[in-house]
């Protein structure tokens, strides 16, 4: 007998059964449902086989257990051609835990099987954990919509009140409030028919008052939803709302006949989970079972500004649940500083072997990045931005707007900008630029869209800057860091401030700031005054402006093209009023200059259409 082989085949048994058992020991729920015998269930049976008080669908005949091939008993569910809600579609229960208690947090995990020829429809609605007395409710479900694409479905005990809120919230990484043009984000993740589909969420409720609450969902194990700042699932004076039964509850939802199947459909689920720890892949589809590391920094934890001679030293936690930590790596600007295979894991330290292997940067912005690697091969990352200062970048600069300044930004809701000055030098290029659109609630700390509009389409029609920026718009000297936009000259760090109505952001790393605005004028950094009766219209214009509020002191009005070309001279001779010609120019934007005696020059933009 080979022993050696025996006892490392032991070992590695061992081990699996230890790692299963621990797993078992966070679980709060479990059914597979392979202890059931297969057949119809009607209102006892079902009430008896998962221990729930009622159960709409079962007296209906819409709920079998049923023989799966490769996978043993399943839950069955039909949903009728035609009909829609909990009376005529599907599944509806409440399941209570296997162990007693009410919890904050919790991972829910299931498998669902939709047949080749399923009809998703306009939406349908899946499981998902729930709260439940007799005064107050809760529910954390899912929906599926046209093409299987996936939604948390909503309803809190006290619906939010902040502008934007939807029940619907998508599976996008993006933005997952948003919908671009009535588009769904194109990272959101849909279910594939004909194969078997996990599906784990993650719910932990926020403290009352606080933005603190946690919404993640994987797809397959692929993490497809990440929201950290949720402060919807309790109110002030709700702190007794927990979590503690399963929504069991599955149908095609919606009023109209757009929601309607049009034929009779089924779709079947296996292996419900709930645990207080990460899940993973339960081997629906004979996958590897290995959870990804954990991984975070220890302060900083979010992006941090310092001035030019700073000193710095990093540390970073890393932890496997169902292994060990292999390395760790971090990176500045996707180069690799230094891989460290054991604890601690630090970087910048006086016992370094560089101590001053992060600090002397130049003025800049530099994204840190850590890599954990556990001992099958799994990776997780965290990333935080250093936006290294040169204080004497903005030294005398009007422009900058005495930034940064001392308080948060104050709520703009949906507040849009259709011109932006780049003022001082060396900016992005923005002519492209047909609007800027702005969701931002100061009370609930959450920034719901900054997104562009482009004239032809470069990069795209709609950029969502959202999804590209990390920032602190609601502290003390509230700054903003682009990355990836995809536009030149735009991705970087900004001071941020308001100027009256409009929206301004200053180059922390760079001599210019961008001004945003619904005037006409062009922001003099110079003068800071606007002229109170100066007029013109149209704007667009396709034969002639008119002006009107001419200051005597002007005496030359000069209209210019995009590449500061003069174009046409004006003497307004003292004029108050006058209309200027623009028939022979072509198509696009100009801008006109007021030359004054009061040494003034003043610049508006103008389209010609």
């Amino acid at each position: 007998m080979n022993y050696e082989y025996v006892k490392n085949n032991l070992t590695f048994i061992l081990v699996g059964i230890t790692t299963f058992l621990f797993a078992q020991e966070n679980y709060v729920y479990q059914h597979d449902f392979d202890q059931l015998p297969s057949g119809q269930y009607n209102r006892d049976k079902i009430k008896e086989a998962l221990q729930v008080s009622f159960c709409k669908g079962a007296d209906e005949g819409r709920i079998h257990v049923s023989d799966f091939k490769n996978r043993g008993k399943v839950l069955d569910i039909k949903y009728p051609e035609g009909q829609v809600k909990t009376g005529q579609s599907g599944m509806h229960t409440k399941v209570p835990f296997d162990v007693e208690g009410d919890f904050d947090e919790l991972y829910i995990s299931y498998w669902v099987y939709f047949p080749k020829d399923f009809e998703f429809r306009a939406g349908g609605k899946l499981p998902g954990l729930a709260y439940q007395t007799s005064e107050r409710n809760m529910s954390l479900r899912l929906m599926w919509r046209y093409d299987g694409l996936i939604e948390f479905y909503v309803h809190y005990n006290t619906e939010p009140t902040w502008d934007g809120w939807h029940a619907s919230i998508n599976w996008s990484l993006m933005d997952p409030y948003e919908e671009p043009n009535g588009e769904p984000q194109p990272d959101q993740v849909k279910f594939k028919k004909g194969q078997w589909n996990q599906v784990e969420m993650y719910n932990k409720l926020n403290t009352p008052g606080k933005n603190d609450g946690i919404m993640r969902g994987w797809l397959n194990g692929k993490l497809a939803i990440n929201i950290t700042d949720n402060g919807d699932y309790r109110q002030i004076g709700e702190e007794d709302i927990n979590l503690n039964m399963i929504y069991l509850s599955t149908f095609f939802g919606g009023s109209d006949e757009t929601f309607q199947p049009t034929q009779d459909l089924e779709a079947y689920f296996d292996d419900f989970i709930v645990s207080t720890t990460r899940i993973g892949n339960t081997g629906g589809n004979g996958g590897d079972t290995n959870l990804p590391p954990e991984i975070s920094f220890v302060p900083p934890s979010n992006d941090i500004i310092v001035d030019e001679g700073y000193s710095l030293d990093i540390k970073v936690k890393a932890y496997d649940a169902d292994g060990s930590i292999n390395n760790v790596k971090l990176y500045i600007n996707d180069k690799l500083i230094r891989q460290k295979s054991a604890v601690p894991y630090e970087w910048g330290h006086s016992t370094s072997p560089n101590p001053n292997e992060l600090n002397d940067l130049p003025a800049g912005t530099y994204l840190f990045k850590a890599v954990a690697t556990d001992n099958k091969g799994a990776t997780s990352d965290r990333t935080f931005t250093l936006i290294v200062i040169n204080k004497d970048v903005n030294q005398g600069n009007n422009c900058s707007f005495d930034t940064p300044v001392s308080d948060g930004i104050s709520s703009m809701n949906k507040a849009s900008f259709t011109n932006v000055y780049v003022l001082g030098s060396d900016g992005p290029n923005l002519e492209n630029l047909k609007k800027i659109t702005i969701n931002w609630d100061a009370v609930n700390n959450r920034l719901y869209q900054f997104a562009i509009n482009t004239h032809n389409g470069v990069p795209d029609y709609y950029v969502d800057l959202k999804s590209k920026l990390t920032h602190t718009l609601g502290q003390s000297s509230p700054s903003m860091t682009i990355n990836d936009s995809g536009i030149s000259g735009l991705d970087g760090s900004y001071w941020i401030t308001r100027h009256d109505t409009d929206f301004i952001m200053v180059s922390i790393t760079g001599g210019f700031t961008l001004y945003f605005s619904n005037n006409q004028e062009i922001y003099s950094c110079n003068n800071r005054t606007k002229p109170d009766s100066f007029i013109y219209y149209p704007n667009p214009a396709s034969s002639s402006i008119f002006m009107s509020g001419i200051d005597a002191a002007v005496y030359e009005i000069m209209i210019y093209n995009m590449n500061n070309q003069k174009i046409k001279s004006i003497k307004p001779e003292k004029e108050e009023s006058i209309s200027i010609d623009i028939k022979s120019l072509d198509k696009g934007i100009y801008f006109i200059e007021l030359k004054s005696l009061k040494k003034e020059i003043k610049r508006y933009r103008i389209i010609k259409s």
